[in-house]
């Protein structure tokens, strides 16, 4: 029906003498768009509804009251700012706020947050960098120190067990100086095997015989002679 865009585009509820602006068929009363129609101020605006999408000449609001809305509008200079009106044409007064247009600080407010949405993603993504990196520090250190723990060990072990062996070998030269000191040099004393000797009635290397010849009373009586085969005296 129309070939241009709406001469309003309302944000919420407006307010046409108190009440809210509502669709003439479905009641909505949100967001509705406002087009002037025909060349008359008197004549009525003509309000489409963005809930049933129908429309219909308003009641209330004019070409004369849309072009005092245009007027009256606070516009914006920021992205804080809201674009507010107040108008009054031929005693009719209309509240509202149009839906806001984009202005270049908006822009700069959206460029500042997403420069601060990357930052913290940078910041996150560094923080579980740092944060492997310091595990695997961590884990080098650990390891480093259970190797030099382990190799502290070792060493101890066979610092002990050369203690352990260098002492018994010096008990061993102490004991075989003490012995040749006292042998003079004849090292360990050899004992001959004793050979107990064949005649019969040696003992120790005499012979025990029962004979007179001996015997000063001419009777018989054991006299010991040394033997003449093992030649030992008893001694």
């Amino acid at each position: 029906m129309f070939d241009h865009s709406p001469d309003l585009e309302l944000h919420g509820i407006a307010h046409v003498d108190g009440a809210p602006l509502e669709c003439g068929h479905c009641g909505n009363a949100i967001g509705l768009h406002v087009h002037k129609r025909g060349p008359r101020e008197v004549w009525p605006a003509w309000i489409t509804c963005g809930s049933c999408g129908r429309g219909d000449d308003s009641a209330t609001v004019t070409n004369g009251l849309v072009d005092a809305v245009l007027a009256a509008r606070t516009g914006r200079q920021k992205a804080e700012d809201r674009d507010l009106f107040t108008a009054e044409w031929r005693e009719v007064v209309m509240t509202g706020e149009l839906r806001p247009t984009l202005v270049m600080d908006d822009l700069v407010t959206v460029a500042e947050a997403l420069r601060d949405e990357i930052e913290k993603d940078v910041r996150r993504w560094w923080g579980g960098k740092k944060k492997v990196a310091k595990a695997k520090v961590a884990e080098a250190k650990a390891t480093a120190k259970g190797a030099v723990k382990d190799a502290a060990s070792d060493a101890a072990t066979a610092a002990k067990g050369a203690a352990k062996n260098a002492k018994s070998a010096t008990t061993a030269a102490v004991l075989t100086t003490a012995w040749q000191l006292q042998t003079q040099g004849a090292g360990p004393a050899k004992m001959p095997k004793a050979r107990r000797c064949t005649v019969k009635g040696c003992r120790g290397g005499m012979v025990t015989l029962a004979t007179r010849l001996h015997s000063p009373t001419g009777k018989s009586a054991e006299v010991k002679i040394p033997c003449g085969t093992c030649h030992r005296t008893g001694r």
